[in-house]
């Protein structure tokens, strides 16, 4: 009877033990160039000790990590040679900074012509290809109803006075009272001496629509820097607009010149009747921006963008924007990307708000991703092969710092590796369907490596019920039996 609990803990310690073993195996398991999902060839300029490669959006949409540390570069030899993570020119986050407010003046027209009063000052405007000349009243704003007197008619323009601001700026932030549930176009100008204007262009509209989660916009993004000194602002609309403008504030833009991100289209995503679309995202890459665009003209769409990591967990709201075409067929307005700030998602999913339908059979996406560039040596024998994409992986990269003080070089300075061939490890059918069911970043092996061991668990199970059944089927010895036995034994142990 003491063979049962002897078996079972032999099934034990045999399936843990193996269970151990192949564990250790995978840990100490050195990834290959043919473990990544992404691979493509590179070229190094002839002579170069190290040479810099940014990842395309092919690779950045196979990264199982955040922080792209399952990138390699192997040699010829599939060594893996040394590599530094370091950040493209203007990519360092910095708080952003705002100047200081700045009141709206308003622009005011005098009857006949004559200068409203000695306080006013004249401004010299272009209006429908004549110049011609209104008025601002320095001191006063437009939330002064009294600004204007009787013999004069308030334009749909302000102007701010920025001459002795030394910054630059790159964005306006409005405080303004504006309709909702529709778009307000602005133009911009700038001037020096209130009588020549330079157009400022200007990205995107201005919007508020109702509802406490619903779409809002009160900047203006400026298509380039522009230096405040010296300089009047003047702030125009629709005059068929109501809108009140108290003040403005700007964004102080850096100095340097932010590098470009890198776009990826997205596949059609699943629709969910006629008011949303979620996409299945098989990658860990932190999110900067959406860009949602329809080719469905004067179409005007309020959205929610939300994600999330499980199937069980709730959307959570990522942002917030309208997605529209407006204007003349040949120029549209469209609207820009929504940032979304370093978000990382297993699912995405774009819905409609305000009760309205989405355009989902003319609705195009695009993710965008902050570049990520490294510098890499080269170590061994050429072609090198770049590699990206594979969920168990450790970091590797070195600090910049350390291989930048080895370098004879800048690291900025080193010469740029170019790509020739890209080659994609294909899942099979039943691969893809088990990642879709697995939380992110989880490998298969791992998964196959806990099925074996519950299947040893189960199996040992099984022998131990087995044994059990066997063991309470034997028939218990009769009565008799049991007497005879017992007086063969009180007859051999009575003394002589």
């Amino acid at each position: 009877m003491k063979t049962l609990p002897h078996l079972a803990a032999w099934l034990m310690t045999g399936t843990l033990s193996v269970g151990a073993m192949s564990a250790d195996a995978m840990a100490a398991d050195t990834p290959t160039p043919s473990d990544f999902a992404w691979r493509a060839t590179l070229t190094v300029p002839a002579g170069a000790s190290a040479a810099r490669i940014t990842l395309p959006a092919e690779a950045m949409l196979r990264l199982q990590s955040r922080d792209a540390r399952d990138v390699r570069v192997f040699n010829a030899d599939g060594e893996a040679v040394a590599l530094s993570m370091v950040a493209p020119t203007g990519s360092a986050s910095v708080p952003a900074a705002q100047t200081s407010r700045y009141p709206a003046l308003p622009l005011f027209s005098a009857t006949g012509g004559k200068r409203p009063d000695r306080n006013s000052v004249q401004v010299q405007l272009d209006q429908n290809g004549q110049r011609g000349s209104v008025w601002v009243r320095f001191g006063s704003r437009t939330d002064s109803p009294g600004a204007a007197d009787p013999a004069s008619t308030r334009l749909p323009s302000v102007l701010f006075d920025t001459r002795a601001d030394k910054q630059t700026i790159d964005a306006i932030m409005l405080q303004a009272d504006f309709p909702a549930n529709t778009l307000i176009h602005f133009s911009l100008a700038s001037s020096t001496d209130l009588a020549h204007w330079t157009p400022v262009a200007l990205k995107g509209p201005l919007f508020r629509f109702d509802g406490a989660d619903a779409p809002s916009n009160q900047t203006l993004a400026l298509q380039q820097p522009l230096p405040l000194e010296g300089r009047y602002l003047r702030l125009s609309w629709d005059g068929q607009t109501p809108v009140q403008v108290q003040h403005m504030v700007g964004n102080i833009a850096a100095t340097w010149t932010p590098p470009s991100r890198v776009r990826a289209p997205l596949a059609p995503g699943v629709a969910e009747g006629s008011t949303s679309l979620t996409w299945l995202l098989d990658f860990a890459a932190p999110l900067a921006a959406l860009h949602l665009s329809t080719s469905r003209d004067n179409a005007l769409v309020p959205v929610r963008i939300l994600g999330r990591n499980d199937a069980a967990q709730p959307w959570r709201p990522l942002a917030q924007t309208v997605v529209y075409r407006l204007g003349t067929v040949g120029q549209p307005s469209t609207n820009p990307a929504v940032a979304l700030g370093g978000a990382s998602v297993r699912w995405l999913r774009v819905e409609a708000s305000q009760g309205m339908a989405l355009p989902v059979a003319d609705l195009q996406a695009a993710l965008e991703f902050e570049p990520v560039q490294l510098v890499f040596l080269t170590t061994g024998k050429p072609p090198f092969e770049l590699v990206a994409g594979h969920a168990r992986s450790t970091p590797s990269a070195i600090n910049s710092a350390v291989l930048a003080s080895a370098m004879t070089t800048k690291l900025e300075d080193l010469p740029s590796a170019s790509i020739t061939s890209v080659r994609l490890q294909t899942d099979s059918t039943t691969d893809s369907t088990l990642k879709r069911w697995l939380p992110a970043g989880t490998e298969q092996r791992s998964v196959a490596l806990w099925a074996v061991l519950l299947i040893g668990v189960l199996v040992l199970g099984g022998v131990a019920y087995t044994l059990l059944r066997q063991l309470s089927a034997q028939p218990a010895p009769a009565p008799a039996e049991r007497g005879a036995h017992a007086d063969s034994a009180s007859s051999g142990s009575a003394p002589n």
